[in-house]
């Protein structure tokens, strides 16, 4: 049970990256350029092959200029 609700977490955050992403104008070449790597190499992260709970998460979070926010249930907006 808990490594499903980890995942759900993985795809919830994954999908608001993505829309900052394309909000920002900002790419998965943009990451990897920024990380000093290749595309392939960071796209395991945005296809969810490879968990955003990591260092590199952490990373792509600071080069976007966001960051997780704890919002109660209920108060979803």
């Amino acid at each position: 049970m808990y490594c499903k609700e980890v995942r759900t977490i993985e795809q919830e955050l994954l999908e608001q990256i993505k829309q900052v992403m394309r909000q920002s104008g900002k790419t998965q070449a943009d990451f990897a350029a920024h990380q000093e790597t290749s595309r392939q190499a960071v796209n395991p992260y945005f296809s969810g092959k490879k968990s955003l709970l990591t260092e590199t998460g952490k990373d792509l979070l600071d080069f976007l200029g966001v960051s997780i926010q704890l919002i109660p249930k209920g108060d979803k907006q």
